[in-house]
């Protein structure tokens, strides 16, 4: 499978919040879908991990060297899954600490096929599940995308409120 060819890359954003990984699209990326290298989706769980333990109770860091650790540590795991997906993929990284800005990071060139090929396929997915939920509202005549509503991916079914006064 070819990368996307588009003329921005795809974003994968790499953050720890309590999803079981650190890499997201729309939606957590489960670890075993990426091809990724198996030290590198070890150091990615180590660096969770650390995150937690870098906290207090209260979700505030326990030091300011904590702090630093894991955005120097997020800086460096970013490039690392950039230098993997090559130049059709972008890795955000924002870290929690106080006043440091949000960085994207890319690689000069796919140093892992199969975790392009598997990060193209999950990118597409995803889009592919955005369009459908879009058609779906779309054909349904509510042509909003906008406030409440439920969507069945597997039957293409959108659950909307009843309008304002009816039950």
């Amino acid at each position: 499978m070819k990368p996307l060819e588009s003329p921005q890359p795809s974003v994968v954003r790499l953050f720890p919040d309590y999803g079981d990984t650190v890499l997201w699209l729309d939606l957590p990326i489960d670890y075993e879908l990426t091809s990724l290298p198996e030290d590198l989706v070890d150091e990615l769980r180590a660096w969770e991990l650390s995150y937690y333990a870098s906290l207090t109770p209260e979700i505030s860091w326990k030091s300011a060297a904590l702090a630093t650790r894991f955005t120097e540590e997020g800086n460096r795991l970013a490039q690392r899954v950039a230098d993997e997906l090559g130049p059709g993929f972008e890795i955000e990284f924002r870290s929690y600490q106080e006043g440091v800005p949000t960085r994207r990071f890319r690689g000069v060139a796919a140093a892992n096929a199969t975790a392009v090929a598997a990060f193209t396929a999950l990118v597409t997915a995803s889009r592919d599940e955005q369009s459908g939920i879009s058609n779906a509202l779309a054909s349904s005549g509510q042509g909003e995308t906008t406030g409440l509503y439920a969507y069945a991916p597997r039957s293409g079914s959108v659950f909307k409120p009843p309008p304002a006064g009816q039950k």
